[in-house]
This record gives C-alpha cells, structure tokens and sequence, in this order.
C-alpha cells in the first residue's frame, strides 16, 4: 500500500466515524460542493480495492476440507488362514490401535448321536469339534456361535446347542487367559468330508480362518 492509499484509507475511515456519530441526532445538510459526493464515492472505492484483495486471499486460505490432524486408523485384521484341523490358527486383530492376538486350536472333529429322543438334528447328524483359546495380547470375546461349517458343496451349516456338552464361551479375555469348550454343528450327513470349519468375524469381510476337515 503507498503513501496515497494510506491517505485514503485514513479519510475513509475518518469519514465513517463522523456518519456514526451523526445518526444520533438530526441531520444537517452539509455544506458540499458539487463535485465533493464524487469525490467521496471515488476515495471510497480505491481504498476498498485493497481490502477486497485482503479478504479474497483470506477466503482462498480456508477454503474447501482441513487435512489436518492424522485420520483415525482402520480396523483391519491379517489375511484368512487355512491350517487343518489340530493346528493352531493365529488370529490377529488391529482395531483403531488397539491390536489383539489369539492362539485358536479346533481338535477332534466327530459325529455324535444325541443323548436324548428330544434332541435329534434336523438335518441328519451332529458334528462336534473341541475348541481351545488362548489370548496373547489385548481383549478377546469368543463363543460356539463363532463357527460355522462349510461343507464340501457349500452348504454352510451355523453352529447350535446340544445337551450333554460344554458349550465353548469366553468373554472379554484379557492376556493369558484362556478357555475351551465344545462346538456342535447340526448339517446332512457326510457333510464334514471335505468341508471345513470356518471361524467368523465381524471385523473380517468374509470369514476370520478355516480348519480342513
């Protein structure tokens, strides 16, 4: 800004002050002459062309969406793992920096006949595995209600409750805690040839791992 414009903007606002201070009380024709409204109107003008630049350039420097600060992290868990059954299945899970580690072991896979006339299966046999958990790091929930089996054809077939087992459950386990239970399957039979039994996850896209049968 030079000298000049300086000078305007000194008038301008001089002038404003004088208007404001006139609005309490009657106004008075002012003395003029002809040319001093265009006077004004002109002063006005040049010593706001600067401001408007201000005001512009203030504007581009807010616009459009911050960036910054760190954007939250994803869940996310490791790759889907296939081992057979009697391995251990490794599941790790990273959830907004909070990251967990589970040792999951799925043993003795077999039929099992009801212990009762009430509790036959609805679509032919019962397959029973035994399920061992062990919490590495963070918090781990589990239950019979994590599995599935996935029979050869792909049939899926959700886990159910049967009388006479341990029904595997597990809440809230924290580092070195661990449980173990029993997992109950109601499918067709010979539906565990060649299937497998899957673990799921909701914070998985599909299934969290996989047992071979």
């Amino acid at each position: 800004m030079t000298l000049n414009d300086g000078f305007l903007l000194v008038t301008l606002v001089d002038g404003c002050r004088r208007w404001r201070n006139c609005q309490s009380r009657p106004p008075a024709a002012p003395a003029l002459s002809p040319g001093e409204p265009m006077r004004f109107r002109v002063f006005a003008a040049v010593a706001a062309a600067p401001l408007a630049g201000l005001v512009l350039a203030c504007g581009a420097g807010t616009s459009g969406t911050s960036t910054s600060g760190d954007a939250a992290p994803a869940a996310t868990t490791q790759a889907v793992t296939t081992v057979k059954v009697g391995e251990v299945l490794n599941l790790t899970e990273d959830m907004f920096g909070s990251k967990t580690r589970v040792a999951i072991t799925l043993t003795n896979v077999r039929a099992v006949k009801p212990s009762n006339q009430f509790d036959k299966p609805d679509n032919g046999q019962y397959i029973v595995a035994d399920v061992a958990v062990v919490v590495n790091e963070g918090k781990f929930s589990i239950s019979s209600g994590s599995f599935k089996l996935v029979a050869a054809d792909g049939n899926a077939y959700n886990s159910t409750f049967m009388t006479g087992l341990k029904d595997l459950s597990g809440q809230d386990l924290t580092p070195g805690q661990k449980t173990s239970g029993s997992v109950a399957f109601d499918t067709a039979k010979g539906a565990e040839k060649g299937g497998r039994i899957a673990l799921t996850n909701m914070l998985a896209s599909g299934d969290a791992g996989y047992w071979t049968l």
